[in-house]
């Protein structure tokens, strides 16, 4: 039987015991059917991966004793930022999912012009927040990641093209006469990746005067949920852990 990993954020070492919240507990309990005495693994990306068992178990909190440590923290050995923009219905949670199995670092949404999503009111977005790293920590849950991307509050292409950074710097457009096999070794990259609506020419003039490379990724066009998976796998299998 396939032993189940859950995400914990807190300290975790061999010997303790912890309390795992509601949420967590109705999804062992109730979901799983999980009985006292269950394995399951605990894991997150400062302490690794441990062995735990269920010492005891409710509809509204579950104690873990902590055994053995599983394996040590680690990441992609290739730090990939994702700035994605912002597209309606469950495109974005197919992309944040299909990231993180690819081992994605950091993920920013972006506010560009031809995207039809804006979060005027503070409340959803924080909720929509909520909701994104919900689907970030239940991808590492299955894929074996020790830990979720950091996923930023959405911000204008603009206000991203601001930051500081010394990764090499990609943009996906079928506008692009480069492709990824042309790109040189490097241990960290930033990838925008536009929204349906794709992005617009005076954007893409702002991200090339920022150093960014204009991809194309080949005669198909690839949704804007498609493209960033087609190149982090790409980029993985080249210059990651794939």
């Amino acid at each position: 039987m396939r032993v189940s990993r859950i995400y914990y954020d807190k300290k975790l070492v061999s010997g303790a015991s912890i309390q795992l919240d509601s949420e967590v507990a109705h999804y062992l309990i109730n979901v799983l059917r999980l009985k006292p005495d269950s394995e399951i693994n605990l894991f997150n990306g400062d302490a690794g991966e441990f062995r735990g068992v269920i010492a005891s178990g409710s509809k509204k909190e579950v104690v873990v004793n902590i055994n053995e440590q599983l394996s040590q923290p680690s990441r992609s050995p290739l730090h990939l930022h994702l700035a994605l923009g912002l597209s309606k219905g469950d495109r974005m949670d197919y992309a944040i999912q299909k990231s993180v199995e690819l081992g994605v670092a950091e993920i920013t949404p972006l506010y560009t012009e031809f995207n039809e999503v804006r979060f005027k009111d503070i409340a959803r977005l924080r909720k929509k927040l909520v909701h994104w790293q919900k689907i970030a920590i239940a991808a590492c849950e299955q894929c074996g990641s020790h830990g979720p991307p950091t996923i930023n509050s959405p911000v204008a292409l603009c206000e991203f093209l601001k930051k500081e950074s010394t990764a090499s710097r990609l943009v996906l457009d079928k506008s692009g006469d480069n492709s990824l096999s042309e790109i040189k070794k490097s241990e960290a990259i930033d990838l925008v990746v536009g929204p349906e609506g794709g992005l617009s020419a005076f954007e893409l003039k702002n991200l090339k005067s920022q150093g960014y490379k204009v991809i194309n990724m080949g005669p198909r066009i690839l949704r804007t949920e498609t493209a960033p998976i087609a190149a982090l796998a790409i980029l993985q299998s080249v210059y990651g852990d794939m």
